[in-house]
């Protein structure tokens, strides 16, 4: 397969620019409640970016990085953005749990695993991503039971939980087979997955109303 993995990363860093500089300019409209989100997001994509040019620089292992700010702050950023999407009662006791479970995960990490901060853990990512992805499905149960259905279009949450689902659900079976398939593939499926992700949250950015 005829693909440059480098010319891939600087094309997904490039995207993730982008998006970054859309939520600055879209940010009165995007509303407080994606705060946590954007937070999220924006600490990941400069996390990625400076890890990228650091490993140029030194190349020296960037794990705990991406270990203490990707598998543990971004994503309970993330996991709280839903906790504060969620009204309803039981959904949020529900998150709570969630909440719960990921710092338990953290905690558990540190025991079973060695030398948990120099390496990356993809048992514990994966354990973020079925939290996540739990969270999300709270979260579009509660949507496609409210009048916010009605305006789904213009409604920002939607589309980031689209945006996250496709992403993660579409990472797990090549992440799960990456000691089995050419690194060349590996990164094309990651890079469209990344492609198609973004591509979703910009016309999510872009047609985001404000409510009132």
């Amino acid at each position: 397969m005829n693909w440059n993995i480098e010319t891939g990363k600087q094309i997904s860093m490039a995207i993730s620019i982008v998006v970054m500089i859309l939520m600055v300019i879209k940010y009165r409209k995007t509303g407080k409640e994606n705060l946590f989100f954007i937070i999220g997001y924006l600490l990941f994509s400069l996390i990625d970016i400076s890890c990228y040019f650091y490993f140029k620089l030194t190349n020296l292992p960037t794990d705990i990085f991406y270990v203490i700010g990707f598998l543990m702050i971004v994503f309970f950023l993330y996991l709280l953005y839903y906790y504060q999407l969620l009204y309803v009662p039981m959904l949020k006791k529900i998150q709570t749990i969630i909440l719960i479970l990921f710092v338990l995960n953290i905690v558990v990490m540190f025991y079973t695993e060695d030398d948990l901060l120099h390496h990356f853990s993809f048992n514990m990512l994966y354990a973020d991503i079925l939290l996540l992805l739990f969270s999300i499905i709270l979260f579009l149960y509660q949507t496609f039971n409210s009048d916010k259905v009605l305006e789904i279009k213009n409604y920002l949450p939607f589309w980031i939980s689209v945006s996250l689902m496709i992403f993660f659900i579409g990472s797990i079976p090549i992440l799960f087979f990456r000691t089995t398939v050419s690194e060349t593939i590996y990164f094309f499926i990651l890079f469209m997955l990344n492609l198609i992700s973004n591509g979703i949250l910009i016309l999510g950015l872009i047609w985001n109303k404000q409510e009132r």
